[in-house]
């Protein structure tokens, strides 16, 4: 069957059994997922010369159906492994933003060189592009090397305690001044079945705020001037079975508050990103398109709709450093709420 909104081909079971309201005489037209979308906006049957009211919770009933069909697990209620032993009490957990994680025997005095050298044995994260975070008191601070004072810090310098868990961030690529227009190329392989589209979608924070979403169909903002964020739609090579999204920013005309940008891929059609090949996200300084200054990629993916492929921050010098992060989300370009969500989560909000 085809449905008349999103024009995709889809089983019978993918749409609803019955047409939506006492007194609709008609087939049924529009597949579930875009009944659930119709009905976001309109509480009138969408289908041309019929205009019967829905019935209160309708949404919801379609919503289940979908749930069936395509179970997506719950990501909030993942649990942390504890140490075998049962012993949390002794350890602190590294965690990558990816969610790989290792638990690692608590001691005070380590000093944190030396744990960023446990930390790169076990997740493979190289010594000089780790950054470690920790949340205290609702405040995330880094735990650097040295003290102010050029001393050597340990855990106990921080008030890190057992049970705690340690944020590890791994540096991609730090931007320059001399790169005018920063090129992002967020692309992806068709799924075996057919050409189908993910979306790469660019969001700028001023902290833990949002201040705009940029996407294929946000291609402008206000308070961004000169088109200093350009996104080019979809770029689709039929021939290889890649499509392609890519961003270019000039990240020394954003907007003075803006600090952070994050740079999503997410399933427009598909219920689930696990259905394409090889998502990556590669970066280039555009006057140099043919050398690859950084890749950033996922190697295997659950069923969920969105991967956070990376995060940008701006530094006190004015350099704007990539680190890898590969956190999944719900979400798309139709409702980016469970992607926010997740991003707030990471900015500890």
């Amino acid at each position: 069957m085809r449905c008349r909104r999103c024009g995709q081909e889809k089983l019978s079971k993918e749409f609803p059994d019955e047409p939506p309201a006492d007194g609709c005489v008609h087939p049924v037209h529009y597949c579930l997922r875009c009944m659930v979308d119709h009905l976001e906006k309109s509480n009138v049957c969408p289908s041309t010369n019929c205009h019967k009211e829905l019935p209160d919770g309708l949404k919801k009933k379609y919503e289940d159906e979908l749930n069936f069909l395509f179970p997506v697990p719950s990501l909030e209620k993942m649990v942390l492994p504890q140490p075998a032993d049962g012993t949390s009490d002794r350890y602190i957990v590294a965690m990558l933003l990816n969610g790989d994680h290792r638990s690692i025997a608590f001691d005070e005095a380590q000093k944190i060189s030396d744990l960023k050298i446990e930390i790169s044995k076990y997740l493979q994260a190289d010594v000089k592009k780790q950054k470690l975070f920790f949340n205290l008191n609702n405040e995330e601070v880094e735990l650097k090397e040295n003290t102010s004072n050029g001393e050597s810090a340990t855990l106990g310098t921080y008030g890190v305690s057992a049970g705690c868990t340690i944020r590890v961030m791994i540096l991609l690529y730090s931007i320059n001044h001399l790169i005018e227009d920063s090129l992002f190329d967020l692309y992806w392989e068709y799924p075996e079945s057919k050409p189908d589209f993910l979306d790469a979608t660019a969001f700028f924070y001023n902290n833990k705020t949002l201040v705009a979403t940029f996407d294929y169909q946000h291609l402008d903002h206000p308070s961004f001037k000169n088109r200093c964020v350009r996104h080019s739609g979809d770029l689709m090579d039929f021939e290889k079975k890649i499509g392609h999204h890519m961003i270019t920013v000039r990240f020394q005309e954003l907007p003075e508050n803006v600090n952070r940008v994050f740079f999503v891929l997410s399933a427009w059609n598909s219920p689930t990103i696990a259905r394409f090949k090889s998502p990556r996200l590669r970066f280039f300084d555009k006057k140099k398109p043919n050398t690859e200054l950084c890749e950033n990629h996922v190697a295997s993916l659950p069923n969920v709709q969105a991967v956070i492929m990376c995060r940008v921050d701006k530094l006190p010098t004015g350099e704007w450093n990539i680190y890898d992060n590969g956190n999944f989300s719900n979400g798309n370009a139709k409702n980016y709420d469970p992607i926010l969500h997740k991003i707030q989560a990471d900015l500890g909000v």
